[in-house]
């Protein structure tokens, strides 16, 4: 078994752009990605790493290190598309820094994602990123004659929506908050944006309680759902559209059931004019 080991932890979904090229552009959608190091051993290990960064990502600095060994950030380096060199993807490495016995060590750094995959070293200058498509990142630890490799994706996203909500668990006849945030990337206008929500049988929306009245409320199957047309959304900008539920007072599921608000939503893109599905959803614990 490997004493030393790596993993990658990636955001699930990426939105495109972060005032990328560089502009006067106030950044947005900038996020963490983050590279555990562990060291399960009861001696010290002298380690080397690389890893790959997927291609169209933009490294912006802001490393942080949680852990004991300050020898991994210190001699971390960055290597960014280069002609010089020849690569199209952005690599982090470090050689021959400590990693203590018993330890874990996470380093992080913020990053964001170009509109176009880089060619020939030239970031942002290849073919458009599709929505939804795969960004695949890579890392390698090197400790002796050991090596452990581990990989993550992250999916890019021209549109996205996520749910946020007051409470993680609800009562009979109480109401909680639900907030979906819809947000577009840098690069593109969304036309025709809609959101379809779907809430298990139940749960019950309070009429009058939202910021966007919806275009219609309906059951089927014994679930209620609720659909609203959001309209247009302008490069980087979030819409944000807060609803209330309520557990009816006469539900007889057993305590710790789990009833789920799912979502999802649909827009154009303005310069691609391919659509951009997204989708998520938000479970309540009954109590």
């Amino acid at each position: 078994m490997k004493e030393c080991t790596i993993s990658i932890d990636a955001p699930e979904k990426i939105l495109k752009g972060a005032g990328i090229p560089d502009s006067s552009f106030i950044p947005s959608s900038i996020y963490k990605l983050k590279i555990k190091f562990s060291n399960t051993g009861e001696n010290s290990k002298i380690c080397s790493f690389s890893s790959t960064l997927g291609n169209g990502i933009r490294y912006l600095k802001s490393f942080s290190l949680e852990g004991p060994d300050e020898s991994l950030k210190k001699k971390t380096f960055v290597v960014e598309p280069s002609m010089e060199l020849g690569n199209n993807n952005c690599i982090i490495f470090a050689d021959n820094f400590v990693l203590s016995p018993n330890s874990t060590n996470i380093l992080s750094f913020d990053v964001a994602l170009c509109d176009r995959y880089t060619m020939g070293s030239v970031e942002n200058s290849g073919d458009k990123i599709p929505h939804k498509g795969k960004i695949n990142f890579f890392a390698h630890l090197i400790d002796g004659e050991n090596v452990d490799s581990c990989s993550a994706s992250s999916a890019a996203h021209d549109y996205e929506m996520k749910i946020i909500c007051q409470e993680d668990s609800i009562k009979p006849g109480e109401t909680t908050k639900f907030y979906v945030h819809c947000s577009t990337g840098q690069y593109d206008v969304a036309r025709s944006v809609y959101i379809r929500s779907i809430l298990d049988d139940g749960l019950e929306f309070v009429a009058d309680s939202c910021n966007l009245e919806p275009r219609n409320v309906y059951k089927f199957n014994g679930r209620t759902v609720i659909k609203w047309d959001v309209g247009t959304l302008q490069p980087s900008e979030t819409r944000r559209i807060g609803f209330m539920v309520m557990l009816r007072n006469d539900f007889i599921g057993e305590p710790g059931t789990m009833l789920r608000n799912k979502l999802n939503s649909n827009c154009i893109n303005n310069s691609q004019y391919t659509q951009c599905p997204s989708s998520c959803s938000y479970s309540l614990r009954v109590i």
